[in-house]
Formats: structure tokens, C-alpha cells, sequence
């Protein structure tokens, strides 16, 4: 371990931002996205010829190839993270209208984004939402979603669902 407080704080993170809600995960990302751009930035410091490493690191933690290996994996970890993140932040009236179909919304599959907003083939006036609603509807069900998934996953991988 190169910087063993940071990295068991990125590991809490990651592991805050797998048990995210939908009212938290947008502060869990940003925040593992903070802890993982410090991180990168404590491994490039580390790039540096030898001669002006601190004397305070540890005697092998001028490993190169270890060093470039975490800033790949710290780099990855980012990107992920700022996909997901954009998933759940930048939905246009088109993908709301795709989530809603998708997901069958109210036993509907055949909404459509107009001038005026979304609603379904032949809903009155007032199914019609504003596309700014339909925007925040779809990105609270992707996230949503994203929750479920996470929830699965975190249930199948871990023994007797503990």
C-alpha cells in the first residue's frame, strides 16, 4: 500500500457508492470521484525521478510498474464512475421517452416527446408532462435501476447473500 489511509478511505467510498440510494448517489460519485482524483494525483507525485521522492514514503514504493498499474486501475475506476454518473445527469426528452417505453411505464409503451412535453398515444391533458419532468422521472428510474442492479449483483456475489 502506497498511501494506506487514502486508499481505505476510496475503499469505504466504493463500497458507500455500491450501498448508494437514489437521494445519495449523486453525492457518493462525486465524492469517490474527489478521493480518486487525489489518489491520482499522490501516484503521479510518485512518477517522479528519485532524487525528489520524500523521505517519508516507504522503501518500495518507488515501484514503477506498481505505480502505473494503480494510476490505470485508479484511471478506470474514474471513468466508470463519471459514466455512470453522466448516465444518471444528462437523459434528454428522447432517452426519457426510450426509459418509459422500456420499462412499460404506467402499462404504457408507446410514449412519445412532443412540443408540449410527453405523454403516451392518446393520454389526455393530464398525462402530458413537462419534458424537464419526464427528464427527472427517467433519470430517478435509471437510477433506480442502477440500484437494483447493484443490489443483485451485491446479493448473487456475496455467501448466503450476506
Amino acid at each position: 500500500m502506497l498511501f494506506p489511509e487514502l486508499e481505505q478511505e476510496l475503499q469505504d467510498a466504493r463500497h458507500n457508492l455500491k450501498r448508494a440510494n437514489t437521494e445519495n448517489i449523486f453525492d457518493r460519485c462525486k465524492h469517490f470521484l474527489g478521493l480518486l482524483a487525489e489518489y491520482r494525483n499522490k501516484l503521479y507525485e510518485l512518477e517522479v525521478p528519485e532524487q525528489t521522492v520524500p523521505a517519508a514514503l516507504p522503501k518500495g514504493a518507488l515501484d514503477r510498474k506498481a505505480i502505473r498499474e494503480a494510476i490505470e486501475t485508479t484511471t478506470r475506476e474514474r471513468n466508470r464512475t463519471q459514466v455512470l454518473l453522466l448516465s444518471f445527469t444528462t437523459i434528454s426528452g428522447y432517452e426519457a421517452v426510450e426509459i418509459f417505453n422500456e420499462r412499460k411505464y404506467k402499462g404504457h409503451e408507446d410514449w412519445e416527446l412532443r412540443a408540449s412535453g410527453v405523454k403516451f398515444r392518446g393520454g389526455h391533458d393530464e398525462d402530458l408532462m413537462t419534458i424537464q419532468e419526464a427528464v427527472d422521472l427517467a433519470s430517478l428510474l435509471r437510477r433506480e435501476d442502477h440500484i437494483a442492479q447493484n443490489s443483485l449483483t451485491a446479493h448473487v456475489s456475496s455467501p448466503a447473500g450476506l
